[in-house]
């Protein structure tokens, strides 16, 4: 799908292209350079070493089972030590639709990270759907207009950046106990695939203004 499509089938609904930097879900500012995502793939054994520094004994474990599943999966993934402690992979090596309703640029982040209620650890995949309006009310009509999924969450959130609302998918999952299988990883990349699929086709049928 060409741009020049994308902005016929949604006038006030544009493809963000051109600056990861800026739409990317990784955190950057003056004292946190951005990495692009290359570098993160291609420099990710460097990495390590930070990445892990100190992190708890379980979600340590977590990664390590998350990284097994990766490398066995052969999957692009980068390891980010410096945003968050996330692990990135391009979206299209996850969803096929990534690439034929965004761009190559769009990102998957996987977090492990502390459960909220503190009885364990969640696992997390989050994306940046790439699309993005100077209206709110636009970017809250598409909110709106996106299916009810069943398994993950659609919300907004301001990007710091340039102060214009994300529109981002979310799926996550307690780890009880504080395990991440390869089963349950299987599954939770089949369901985030799935549903950013069907968030994709809705938005495609998005009304123009």
């Amino acid at each position: 799908m060409t741009k020049d499509k994308d902005e016929r089938k949604r006038s006030h609904l544009k493809l963000v292209v051109n600056n990861a930097e800026i739409r990317s879900a990784r955190p950057s500012g003056a004292e946190q350079e951005f990495v692009p995502l290359e570098e993160l793939i291609a420099n990710r054994d460097a990495f390590r070493t930070a990445f892990y520094r100190g992190m708890g004994r379980m979600q340590t474990k977590g990664y390590v089972a998350l990284e097994r599943f990766l490398a066995g999966r052969e999957a692009p993934y980068g390891i980010d030590p410096i945003h968050g402690k996330v692990l990135v992979l391009p979206a299209g090596s996850l969803s096929p639709e990534s690439l034929e309703f965004g761009s190559p640029q769009d990102e998957v982040l996987l977090s492990i990270s502390e459960d909220a209620g503190g009885s364990g650890l969640c696992f997390s995949l989050e994306m940046i759907l790439p699309y993005f309006s100077e209206d709110d009310a636009v970017m809250e009509e598409a909110l709106l207009f996106a299916p009810v999924l069943q398994y993950g969450a659609l919300f907004l959130e301001e990007n710091p950046h340039d102060g214009l609302l994300d529109l981002i998918y979310r799926l996550a999952v307690p780890l009880y106990p504080p395990l991440l299988t390869t089963r349950l990883a299987e599954r939770m990349f089949s369901i985030f695939s799935f549903e950013l699929k069907e968030t994709f086709l809705a938005l495609t049928d998005y009304p123009e203004g």
